[in-house]
Formats: structure tokens, C-alpha cells, sequence
């Protein structure tokens, strides 16, 4: 008794919700007498209902935020009863079922409960009389009548104007055509043209081998030597430079584009296609027969 004698206002009321709550399920062995009683009595006090629910669940506003996405803040004020703080009453709305359906509660009360605190501003506002509505529509009518007016003053203006410039034309005397004498041109002289510059003079022999798409195996011989043996993928490029010779031979000679001395060579052969070619240099004592060598073709 003495322990019942200091529990007090808020603390009293929960013991005695425990209590009845544990008497409904020995005797009637389901909530749902619970929940109603307590929506019963808590009607008009949304916020209290929301708070007891959550701490005998045992749930903090962070669980309860996790579990409903509803922002903390948004549940703290509804169990406030601090709308204010909420972006808007159909949110309220949204945000009041969720959480209510999340501690087990019967949410349509509470809704109802809601809606009655936090009317629509649209359904709260009065109904139009009908001395407005003849007002708007007398409103309407003169805009119309104006409009036209408008317009025909604009038409009666516009032909004003016009027979006023037509009989100021027929007064006046058309004036000679004045002859103008043609200005001479001077032609500034003709600016020099100017040069290509002339490729870099290149000793020796070089050779640039480009591959345009695909891939193509490359065997390069400088002066007698190996120098390289490899695959060349679609973009790019190797240069290579002699003395005396370069013997090129290339897996795939359709896609490989060759510069030789700074020319551009036209392709050597086709797709799939083998081909070995030597390229000598200009001072090479031993020069071979043809402007760009001698090549042999192995298909």
C-alpha cells in the first residue's frame, strides 16, 4: 500500500495499464480489449497514447525511427502534440498511422482524433455566397465588353494614322533621284603566299609503322638486326630509324599504314595478307632498284 501511495499523476497511470493489461490476457487472452479501453480514455490526448504504447513496448524514439523511416524529430512531436513542427497535416496524417500501426494501436481513432484537432483549411473555409459568385460574374462580363472596346479603338487608330500618311504623300512632290558617283575600290596588294614548310630532312632511313584497326604482328631489322617482334593494336604506332636499311615485315598489311622518309605509303597489301618489304636510304651505296624498294609477299 505504501508503495501505491507514492506513485503519482503520470507513474500511477502506467502501473495501472500494466495491471490491465496483464488481467485482459489471463482473462480474455488477446490486447485488443487493451487497446481500445486505452484509446478510449486517452481520446483527445494523441501524444499520450503514442508515448505509453512505445515505453511498455520498451522502444526509443531512435528504434522506432529506424523501424518506421519517420524522422526522430517528426516522433517527438507528435507525442508532444507539437504540430506546428510537422511539414504538413497530410503528413501528420501519414506519419500518425504509420507510427500508431508500428506500436500495435488502433490508427484509425487517433487519425480521426488528428483531423479533428488539425482541421483542412479547404473544408474550414466558407462556402462562397451568391452575392460573390454575381459579383465575379459581373466582373467577367465588364473585362469582355472592355476588351472589345479596346480593340476597336486600336483599329479606328490604325486607320487614323493611315489616310493621314497617304494624303501627306499625295501633297508632296516626289524629288529627283540623286545620282551617286561609284567609289573606286582600291584593292590592297596581294599579300605573298605563303610557303609550306618543308619537311624535316631526315638521315639515313626512317620508317613509321601505324596500325589503323585490329591488331598486326610487326617484325622490324635495322641495318641486320632484329630490333623488334611484336603486336601493334589498332592505334598505335612505332617509329624506327637506320643508316643503311629497314626490313619490315608485317602479319597483316591491310590495316598498317607506313611513313617512310616523311611519305605516307599507300597500303601494302590487303587484310590478312603478309608481306616483308626493305626500305633503303637515300645514301645508301647499295640503293635498291624503285623509288620505295623491293618487297616480297608470303599469303
Amino acid at each position: 500500500m505504501e508503495k501505491l501511495e507514492n506513485l503519482k499523476g503520470r507513474d500511477m497511470t502506467l502501473f495501472l495499464g500494466r495491471i490491465f493489461r496483464v488481467l485482459c490476457r489471463r482473462w480474455f487472452h488477446q490486447e485488443r480489449v487493451l487497446r481500445i479501453v486505452l484509446g478510449v480514455y486517452f481520446m483527445g490526448k494523441i501524444g499520450e497514447v503514442l508515448r505509453r504504447a512505445r515505453e511498455e513496448k520498451g522502444i526509443t524514439l531512435r528504434e522506432a525511427e529506424e523501424a518506421t523511416k519517420i524522422r526522430l524529430k517528426y516522433l517527438d512531436a507528435l507525442e508532444r502534440e507539437e504540430f506546428a513542427q510537422l511539414p504538413g497535416r497530410v503528413y501528420a496524417i501519414g506519419f500518425l498511422r504509420n507510427y500508431a500501426r508500428y506500436l500495435g494501436l488502433e490508427w484509425q481513432e487517433l487519425v480521426e482524433e488528428l483531423k479533428k484537432q488539425w482541421p483542412d483549411e479547404e473544408e474550414s473555409r466558407p462556402a462562397s455566397s451568391s452575392t460573390i459568385q454575381e459579383k465575379s460574374a459581373n466582373r467577367g462580363f465588364l473585362s469582355r465588353w472592355l476588351g472589345v472596346l479596346l480593340v476597336l479603338l486600336l483599329l479606328w487608330a490604325l486607320n487614323q494614322g493611315y489616310n493621314r500618311y497617304r494624303v501627306s504623300l499625295e501633297g508632296s512632290a516626289p524629288l529627283p533621284p540623286v545620282m551617286e558617283e561609284p567609289a573606286q575600290v582600291v584593292s590592297p596588294p596581294p599579300s605573298p603566299t605563303p610557303q609550306p614548310p618543308s619537311p624535316p630532312e631526315v638521315r639515313g632511313v626512317e620508317v613509321k609503322i601505324y596500325v589503323k584497326e585490329m591488331q598486326c604482328w610487326i617484325g622490324v631489322k635495322v641495318d641486320g638486326k632484329n630490333v623488334f617482334s611484336g603486336t601493334l593494336k589498332g592505334g598505335e604506332s612505332r617509329t624506327f630509324q637506320g643508316d643503311r636499311d629497314i626490313t619490315v615485315t608485317l602479319g597483316n598489311a591491310g590495316v598498317a599504314e607506313l611513313t617512310v622518309n616523311n611519305e605516307v605509303l599507300p597500303p601494302l597489301g590487303r587484310v590478312g595478307e603478309v608481306v616483308t618489304r626493305t626500305f633503303t636510304a637515300p645514301s645508301a651505296t647499295n640503293e635498291k632498284s624503285g623509288d620505295t624498294g623491293e618487297a616480297s609477299n608470303t599469303r
